[in-house]
């Protein structure tokens, strides 16, 4: 509510305890009651002032070298020019701003930005080489502009930002004609109108697609007007709030339960740069192995040892590619954490090596909670080294979770980030892979974990209000630092919850999903709202995790998961089993097709990978965002299809029962790879979609690195690369490679090649040009598949033509093939 006061301290105003004497003379009673009367209006409004007021109006400012400071009559506004583009604004009605540092950005500023700030009667006027920013003295009005002075984003007339006793809220114009997507993972669909949010990790197994708050919580949007785009970061971890216009037409807000109103605005005007600079404040991924990027197995749970050796044997056995086998909270003893059970898994250092020979990757389950046993080694080292979460009173919190009751590590303390490193770095020993975090919301048997809890803070102290939000964030961060310091070699890190930057440490899955038609559209749908808000390397739970889904839909469910960037299977226990052979024949032939086409693309998964981690942009993204301009990408059905990368578009079939697919071509020209044949975009398609195809198209200028199917990453080596082009006037394309398992990149160990195209009637001209020589490849040819292609008179490669039989041509597909050395550079023309 705007206006709110403490009821019960209203009670004692009107009913005071102390007595109320009678004066027997004329008059002084009903002069003492109006009195008093009057004296109780003037405590309940200075009541409502005290726990209700707006910023107000600016009283001073000073410039220092980083920000200028306003002086407003009811709190105070810093202003940083953080880039031409981004402009953070940060509001606190105390006396002074937290110096605690953010959880979330991780941009250090090291030039001064060129600005210049100019006083006017009514107004300051700040000024960037983009923006235009009017701040609005009586009462503070913020207004932003680009160069040509079209208004972007403005703070509503009458409000502008709020504190309502510790809660802070700003209030912005509504137009009419602004979409709004964003928020991370929200269950309901891409555009977010109409709505109000909550963001507050949760967890919620079976959510429809109406649950607010879920797993996820990242508070970041993105506004789209007249195909102009903005982006509003809000650098809070408190409870937070946001409504796009739910209820009302004339505002939408923003806002926490407690905390500063600290947000940066961010200006494109295109959506790509608006992701990308939002990524280079919270950070980007790093490179993953490239096994993670192969499909992965779970089930809760695979047990005894004996189980996990059987699911890993018929992979093999039936040719099916599978790079990782997961074993959840069973293979624990107890559910303590950093323990096996010796009963079922009696050499687990045997069992990791034998599947490792076996291209297996082993990545266990790890929940925050330590069992409070005191005679469990983790619980005894927590207590005497403080490391857990505790009350005011000093004596550590327990909750209680799969091990009974349990203490609950303090990541917010580097102490305990460092002690779970070194508990990590023994799973290492044993061969260990990777890690998954769960449970990490943090949650417990009552969804109540008490707010008083108290928390490290990095050394500022907070109560659970305020870390909710950040603690599985903290938590992937602890276990990134760790495998970071305890190996060279690279992990991988999967997290149920998180908050704004846990790209920087880890892949998010969609947590517990349901095995029924809604969920399959979910699993097309939260990716991609995922992908807008930062979180590049993300899927869902294939087949469902909770349920059992018909043969139809888990095929439907693979198809779609070999086109997303997390790709795993995974079932909760006592249901059917959801391995690709677990339904008949014909479900099992299709499924193996489908991984082995996940297989067959790695190269291109993992140069869009590279492409991710340098710009922050999702790899799987919503169409508007490569057609920012085109009406039909923003419509309803558009949201069921999406781009993986620039050049390819993915229309997944996601009712189990279909045979069409209605899906939208955006403008030029593109390849159907399952028809093999070019249409002309711009409309609207409805075409037939057998079970055994999920339509895939190429943009003209699009050129896709493929490999031979493994069954494993590394079961072969590597030594041809297929790359299919379909060209444009003008394209080009950077084709990456490193050892795909160490950190080496980071030192510059990696190659980069790149591809320039240029076309015309009479000819094509291909460049292939080593841009960057540092790592040695594998690799010794490249097998050039070019689609839509006119029957060749000469090909000269290096200036040297090759002899037209080398070549092979299919005049009933127009597809040219034939091979290039890889070493090198070259220059290949064409004549038609």
């Amino acid at each position: 509510m705007l206006c709110s006061f403490n009821h019960a301290h209203l009670r004692f105003l009107i009913f005071p305890t102390f007595p109320i004497f009678t004066i027997n003379i004329p008059g002084y009673n009903k002069m003492r009651k109006a009195s008093i009367l009057f004296l109780i209006i003037i405590l309940i409004v200075t009541e409502l002032q005290a726990e209700f007021k707006y910023a107000g109006e600016i009283r001073s400012f000073k410039p220092y070298m980083d920000h200028i400071e306003f002086i407003l009559s009811n709190a105070k506004l810093n202003i940083y020019v953080v880039n031409s583009n981004i402009i953070r604004f940060r509001y606190t009605s105390l006396d002074e701003f937290s110096k605690a540092p953010s959880y979330s950005v991780v941009f250090k500023q090291a030039i001064t930005v060129n600005s210049e700030l100019k006083e006017e009667n009514d107004k300051y006027v700040l000024s960037t080489d983009e923006l235009i920013v009017q701040i609005k003295k009586n009462p503070c009005r913020v207004s932003v502009y680009d160069k040509q002075m079209n208004l972007l984003n403005t703070d509503e007339e009458s409000f502008g930002v709020s504190f309502d006793n510790e809660e802070v809220r700003c209030f912005k114009k509504l137009f009419s004609d602004e979409k709004f997507y964003g928020l991370g993972e929200k269950s309901d669909g891409l555009l977010k109108n109409g709505k109000q949010y909550t963001l507050w990790n949760s967890d919620y197994p079976s959510y429809t697609g109406r649950k607010d708050e879920l797993y996820e919580s990242i508070p970041f949007f993105i506004g789209i007007r007249n195909y102009k785009a903005y982006g509003i970061f809000f650098d809070n971890t408190y409870k937070s709030y946001f409504n796009f216009g739910a209820s009302n037409n004339r505002f939408y807000w923003f806002g926490a339960d407690k905390g500063e109103m600290d947000y940066y605005f961010i200006f494109g005007p295109e959506i790509k740069r608006i992701v990308s600079d939002y990524t280079k404040l919270t950070g980007r991924i790093e490179m993953p192995p490239m096994w993670a990027l192969g499909y992965q197995q779970s089930r809760w749970s695979y047990y005894p040892e004996s189980k996990v050796r059987s699911i890993a044997k018929t992979f093999r056995e039936k040719n099916i590619p599978c790079d990782v086998i997961y074993l959840d909270i069973d293979y624990m003893n107890g559910y303590r954490v950093f323990t096996f059970d010796k009963n079922r898994f009696p050499d687990p250092a045997k069992m990791i090596s034998d599947l490792k020979n076996d291209g297996f990757k082993i990545i266990p389950i790890i929940d925050p909670g330590v069992k409070a046993d005191p005679n469990y080694f983790m619980a005894k080292e927590g207590l005497e080294k403080d490391l857990f979460a505790k009350y005011p009173d000093g004596i550590p919190y327990q909750g209680e979770v799969w091990p009974s009751w349990a203490y609950f590590p303090d990541f917010t303390k580097k102490e305990t980030r460092d002690w779970w490193g070194t508990h990590l770095s023994s799973f290492l020993d044993l061969g260990i892979e990777g890690f998954w975090n769960d449970m990490n919301e943090p949650s417990t048997w009552g969804q109540s974990f008490p707010d008083l809890v108290q928390f490290n803070d990095n050394g500022f102290t907070a109560g659970h209000k305020k870390i909710h939000n950040v603690y599985a964030l903290s938590m992937a961060r602890a276990t990134r630092e760790g495998l970071r310091k305890y190996s060279a070699m690279r992990h991988f890190v999967l997290t149920r919850a998180g908050f704004a930057g846990v790209q920087r440490y880890s892949a998010v899955w969609t947590g517990d999903n349901e095995a029924t038609e809604e969920h399959l559209k979910l699993a097309c749908t939260m990716p991609q709202n995922l992908g807008l808000s930062g979180v590049p390397f993300v899927g869902s739970d294939v087949g469902g995790f909770i349920g059992e889904p018909t043969n139809d839909m888990y095929v439907r469910w693979m198809q779609l998961g070999a086109f997303t960037p997390f790709f795993r299977g995974h079932a909760e226990r006592n249901s059917r089993a959801h391995e690709p052979w677990a339904f008949n024949e014909d479900v099992e032939n299709l499924v193996r097709q489908v991984i082995q086409l996940r297989y067959k693309l790695l190269p291109f998964w993992y140069s869009e990978f590279y492409n991710a981690s340098q710009t922050g942009l999702p790899i799987m993204r919503p169409v508007f965002m490569n057609y920012q301009n085109d009406e039909n990408c923003y419509k309803e059905d558009a949201q069921y299809q999406y781009m993986l990368g620039e050049y390819s578009l993915i229309a997944p079939v996601l009712q189990s029962t279909d045979r069409f697919k209605k899906l939208y071509l955006p403008e030029g020209r593109w390849y159907d790879v399952n028809a093999n044949k070019t249409l002309q975009g711009g409309q609207w398609l409805v075409i037939e979609v057998g079970l055994n195809k999920i339509p895939i198209y190429f943009k003209e200028g699009g050129i896709f690195p493929m490999q031979d199917v493994q069954n494993y990453v590394g079961e072969k080596k590597i030594e041809q690369i297929e790359f299919v082009i379909f060209p444009a006037a003008k394209s080009s394309y950077a084709f990456y490679e490193d050892d795909g398992i160490s950190y080496e990149y980071e030192k510059g160990i990696y190659s980069l090649t790149n591809f320039s195209l240029k076309k015309d009637s009479k000819s094509l001209k291909l460049n292939v040009e080593k841009t960057k020589s540092g790592y040695t490849s594998t690799v010794k040819n490249y097998l050039l598949t070019f689609v839509d292609a006119p029957k060749p008179k000469r090909i000269s490669i290096n200036n040297k033509n090759i002899p037209l039989t080398d070549i092979d041509y299919d005049g009933s597909t127009s597809v040219l093939q034939f091979k290039i050395e890889a070493a090198g550079n070259s220059e290949i023309i064409i004549d038609y």
